[in-house]
Formats: structure tokens, C-alpha cells, sequence
């Protein structure tokens, strides 16, 4: 079944377009074919593409980071005429010549050496953003229910629940631990656009630009890249995931996706069968290019790690690293997978049960990462740095505390460590304030209200600031949480799936970013004032914001409270501020029309509330004028 796809003309659309996009190709896998979808290169220039993956990019910290041109979002973009921009994208998809990436080292944990990262200029990481977007839906619908990394609603937490599940119900003990040795310098780009292609991709101009971004030089080192694909690109995650997801399908269709004489109603039951047979099990669970596969013997695990060895080598031109692929039975020694060790042992000599716990090697790394923020502290010139230290030393220890709170041992393994660290951080308080740092409870600490609740007989250090406690927080306040199965009908790309999603987090979906209500006459007259000049306030940062000003207003307006239901004004509080902070959102307010005059004086109120008083005093006020 060929899909033919129309430009969307509203963010609604667009999502349709998307869902579709998912239903569609995983009604057409599960039927044994393969979606076939052409028209994509409309969707991905579309305007409301374009803007939804700017706002994506803005989002995202490594914006403020410049590629092989020296530019950063804001000035790249944000400072920029709309227009201008997007029909700069638009063309230059049609016509795509990638820009060299910048080469930044970044060192291995735990190693000498060193990964390179490459870092596409702004303009190609949108356009990168643009295919992501329309893709990923497709690609999405047909992979590997156990591949998790850099897949979205899916985490490390997910990977140890099924790794116990598996132990647990198979009773299975021997664990093929792979590692691909320079995975990602190593993709070959004829394959994944072939890849991509059988997946559904059939738009040959996609196709095209992704070739294109694939073979990216590097700035000052290459012209052209014939070979891998360049870490740090926002689409390499999942051009990496559809290249490996071959090794998926390959292992998984010779045991848990073998097809039976029989249909079966239950998983067990074929399972059951199988078993019976000369076949030899196989359990799969990848994340990126690191993966596991359990099996019950030993001989087992050495011919299935010799049969993935040819695979990779002869249908994916990769190679299987022989030092660091391991043969383990997780009886006798733990497998390390992910930042975690897992092992099988008995609980109380009777009954077999599974046991995560942090890998030390790896915690004592990022403890000595934190104790180089605490010199931060030590040294901090003034207060505001200060505060903001302490910040970001409780931002890594929550950090920790939330990535192995899904191993059983966390608050064993972080027992042994928290004191030392409790220590190095009143000592670095005390040197910093010259010894006004306190023993405080820690659920008095105003800078961590609601995370230390079921820990009111514990005390952290802390200083007192503007009549506040302001600690650093404990690595021991942890605990195990269970983190459940992923439900495979959980996707961003679904309704039901996103209602999943929420359900299990607590987190309300995305709103919508409401820019039709905007209106065409306010577009129009934002356009003409562009027009008449080029250096306006009005760039792309300012439409962009004002959307979620009205979102974050809630629909109603700043002025006098009333809902907005018709073209929503958005009002500069202080006109006066620089251009990098003037169309920030706390800087923005959602009005109505004629609130908007008597914001302005340009019109006089017949009737004023006590609230409406208040406001033109505060609005005017800001604006430099008097308020009468």
C-alpha cells in the first residue's frame, strides 16, 4: 500500500498526519509487509514542520552549541525574520548540500581514549530535526520490542525489568555480553539508505538529503565522509537504531519471533513448544550498539555469539569485538550492562532471585566528577554563583539517585559513599562561608521542598540566604523503585499511546502551541512591521514565544483576566530590555486587543476594576509612562 501524503495546514494536521504514519506502517508490519510512503518531502518543508522542530531545537541544550559556522541558535535563527528562515530551510531542502561538522573529542568514561562528536551547523541540525520528525513514526512502528536506547517513552529502568523478567521465568543463566567494536565509524551508507528503504522510506528526495547528511566532511580534516555516521547529529540515534535493527530481527525471528505450524494464543505456549525443538533459545535485549543475549548453555551462547559475528561482518560490515564480548554465567559472575551489575543469587540459601546494583567502578567516577563541582563551591566570587553551585551539585546527585533508583541494591551501594560526600560538601560550604554553614533538618532546606519528606530525621548541611536554608541534598535519601515492563503500546506516535504515557508518569501531554489563534489580521500587521524594518523586535523569537506565553497564561488575559477568543495580542512587560532578552516568555503576556490600547494610553477605560487599576499601574509603569 502506497500513502500519499498532503502539506498540513494546521499543528492538528500535522499530528494526524503523523499518527497515520504510525498506524498505518504498523498495520501494514504486522500483516508481514512493508509500508510504502511516499510525498514525505512535502510534510518534512512544511511551515508548521520547520517551526515544530526550531521549538525542538530551542528545548535542547546543545543549541547554545556552535557548528563548523560559529553561530548559535540565537543569533542563527531566534534574531532572524521568520520568513526569512523558513524559506531559507524550505529551499534549502530541496537543493541540500550539507555544511562540514565541527569535531569536538570528549573523553570515554573510564578510558584514555577519546570520542569524537560531530556538531552539524544550526540550519542542517533543523533540517535534520525536519526528517526526525516525519520518519520516525514509520521506523517507530516496525522495530524491535526490546531495543530501548535513544527510543522514545523508553528507559535504562525498562532494560533491567525485562533483563530480570527473562532470568526470572526462564531460569536462563548464560548471557552473551556484545559489544561492536567502532560501531558508529563503521555504518555503511549504502546499506542504511537500502535499510530505509525496505522500512517504508520510499520518497527518493528524503532518501537523497539523508545521503547527504551521512556523508557530511569535517571541518578542517575531510571533504566528504564515505564511510559512519558523525555522533552528536540529532537524526545518528535513529539512523543507528534502524541500521542495528537488522541484528534485531535476525536473532529474534530464529526464537521469540519463530514462526510455528501452530498458532498459539499465549507467548508461554509457543515458547513451550519451541523448547521441544533442536532450536536454540534466545533472548535479546539491545540498547544502541551494547546488547545481551540469554540462553541456556554454554555451548549456546558461544554459537550464537559466532552466528552474530557473521551477521554483522557480512550483512552490516561490522565487526563483533572479540576482548570485550564476554561468554557469563550470571550465577557465578554479574554482567555489566548500562551503568549496572546483574547477577542471579540465592536469597537466604532457598530461592533464586535477581540482584542490580550501580556499577562502583562507574559511581566512583561520577562522584569524583562531583567533588570537582564542590571546588565550584569553595571558590564561587559571590552569592549568586554561589547559590547556583549548589545547584548544580544537587542536580548530579538527584541525577545519580534517579538513574539506579531501578537497581535493587541503590541505597546499599550509595550507603558506602554518601557520608564521605556529605562531609566534602559541609567542608566546601564552611571554607566558602567562613563557617556559617548548619546541621539543618532536611526537610526545613527551602531549595529542595518535597524531595526530602520521608527523611525528617536526617540533617544536611546548609547556609542561610535572604532568611532561607539553602543544602545540599544526600546521596543516601534513595531508595529502589520498581520500574515496570514497557508496554509495547506506549508511543508518542498513538492517542492511546500517549495516554499511556501519562498514566504511568504523571505528566500531561504537550499543548499545542495555539498559533492559528493568533489570527491573520495580527500576522499580517506583524509582517508589516518587519517589513518596515528588517531590525524589529518582531524576529522569530517573538513568534515563536508568544504561543507558549499563552499557554503558560492559560488562554486568558494578563490585563483583566477574561479568556481570549478571538486574535490574541501578545505585549512586550518591558520594551526596553536588550534584543537576546526582550522576546524571552517571562518577558511576554497575553492580552486582548483593546486591553492592549489601554496598556498603551491609546484608549481610556469606562469602567475600571480595582484589579484593572493595579495593572495599568504595574504594565505602565514598566513601560516608562504614568499611569493617570
Amino acid at each position: 500500500m502506497v500513502q500519499e501524503l498532503n502539506k498540513p495546514e494546521t499543528e492538528q494536521e500535522l499530528y494526524k498526519i503523523l499518527d497515520d504514519l504510525y498506524s498505518t506502517s504498523k498495520e501494514e508490519y504486522e500483516k508481514g509487509r512493508r509500508p510504502r510512503c511516499k510525498g514525505l518531502l512535502e510534510v518534512i518543508s512544511s511551515e508548521l514542520v520547520i517551526i515544530s522542530a526550531i521549538h525542538r531545537l530551542k528545548s535542547n541544550r546543545g543549541s547554545q552549541t556552535p557548528g563548523s559556522d560559529s553561530r548559535r541558535i540565537r543569533d542563527a535563527i531566534l534574531h532572524m525574520n521568520q520568513r526569512d528562515i523558513i524559506n531559507l530551510i524550505q529551499t534549502s531542502l530541496y537543493d541540500y548540500k550539507a555544511q562540514p561538522v565541527r569535531r569536538v573529542m570528549i573523553p570515554k568514561p573510564g578510558k584514555k581514549e577519546k570520542r569524537p562528536l560531530g556538531i552539524p551547523t544550526i540550519i542542517d541540525r533543523v533540517i535534520q530535526e525536519c526528517v526526525r520528525m516525519v520518519i520516525q513514526p514509520i521506523l517507530e512502528a516496525q522495530f524491535f520490542a526490546h531495543s530501548y536506547g535513544s527510543r522514545p517513552m523508553r528507559d535504562a529502568g525498562m532494560v533491567l525489568t525485562r533483563l530480570q523478567t527473562l532470568c526470572n521465568s526462564t531460569r536462563y543463566c548464560w548471557v552473551v555480553e556484545g559489544d561492536i567494536s567502532k560501531f558508529f565509524d563503521n555504518v555503511n551508507h549504502t546499506i542504511l539508505i537500502k535499510r530505509l528503504y525496505g522500512m517504508g522510506i520510499r520518497d527518493r528526495r528524503v532518501l537523497m538529503i539523508i545521503k547527504e547528511m551521512l556523508k557530511a566532511g569535517v571541518m578542517g580534516e575531510t571533504f566528504r565522509n564515505e564511510l559512519g555516521t558523525p555522533q552528536g547529529g540529532i537524526i545518528s540515534p535513529l539512523l543507528a537504531n534502524v541500521y542495528l535493527d537488522a541484528l534485531d530481527h535476525f536473532v529474534s525471528r530464529e526464537w521469540e519471533k519463530k514462526k510455528t505450524r501452530y498458532k498459539y494464543s499465549k507467548q508461554e505456549h509457543r515458547l513451550r513448544a519451541l523448547r521441544k525443538t533442536k532450536l536454540r533459545p534466545a533472548f535479546f535485549v539491545r540498547y544502541m550498539d551494547d546488547w545481551v543475549l540469554f540462553t541456556n548453555s554454554k555451548e549456546n551462547a558461544q554459537v550464537w555469539k559466532e552466528r552474530i559475528s557473521e551477521f554483522l561482518h557480512d550483512k552490516l560490515k561490522l565487526e563483533l569485538s572479540g576482548e570485550k564480548t564476554l561468554i557469563t554465567n550470571v550465577m557465578k559472575r554479574p554482567i555489566k550492562f548500562l551503568g549496572f551489575d546483574f547477577k542471579r543469587v540465592t536469597n537466604d540459601g532457598k530461592k533464586y532471585i535477581t540482584r542490580t546494583k550501580p556499577n562502583e567502578k562507574l559511581l566512583r567516577r561520577k562522584l569524583r566528577d562531583i567533588k570537582h563541582l564542590l571546588k565550584a563551591i569553595r571558590k564561587a566570587p559571590n552569592e549568586v554563583l554561589l547559590l547556583a553551585a549548589i545547584n548544580r551539585v544537587n542536580s548530579k546527585i538527584r541525577g545519580l539517585i534517579n538513574y539506579f533508583q531501578a537497581a535493587t541494591w541503590v541505597h546499599i551501594i550509595f550507603r558506602k559513599y554518601a557520608e564521605r560526600l556529605k562531609y566534602s560538601a559541609y567542608k566546601a560550604l564552611k571554607r566558602r562561608t567562613n563557617g556559617k554553614v548548619r546541621w539543618v533538618n532536611a526537610t526545613r532546606v527551602s531549595n529542595l521542598i518535597g524531595l526530602h519528606t520521608e527523611y525528617a530525621s536526617q540533617n544536611i548541611p546548609a547556609i542561610e540566604h535572604k532568611g532561607l536554608w539553602i543544602g545540599i541534598t544526600n546521596l543516601r535519601f534513595c531508595k529502589w523503585e520498581f520500574s515496570p515492563p514497557k508496554n509495547q503500546k506506549e508511543t508518542p506516535h498513538s492517542p492511546e499511546g500517549r495516554e499511556i504515557y501519562a498514566k504511568r508518569t504523571g505528566k500531561k501531554p504537550l499543548k499545542l502551541r495555539v498559533d492559528e489563534l493568533f489570527g491573520e489580521k495580527v500576522a499580517h500587521s506583524t509582517l508589516l512591521k518587519v517589513i518596515e524594518n528588517p531590525h524589529t523586535i518582531y524576529n522569530f523569537e517573538y513568534m515563536m514565544n508568544r504561543a507558549y506565553a499563552f499557554n503558560r497564561d492559560k488562554g486568558k488575559c494578563r490585563f483583566c483576566g477574561d479568556a481570549i477568543i478571538d486574535a490574541v495580542q501578545t505585549h512586550h512587560i518591558n520594551p526596553h530590555l536588550p534584543i537576546e532578552l526582550i522576546n524571552r516568555v517571562n518577558n511576554l503576556a497575553s492580552v486582548h486587543y483593546i486591553c492592549h490600547q489601554l496598556i498603551h494610553g491609546k484608549l481610556e477605560a469606562v469602567i475600571v476594576t480595582n484589579k484593572m487599576s493595579k495593572n495599568i499601574k504595574k504594565f505602565r509603569d514598566k513601560l516608562g509612562l504614568i499611569s493617570g
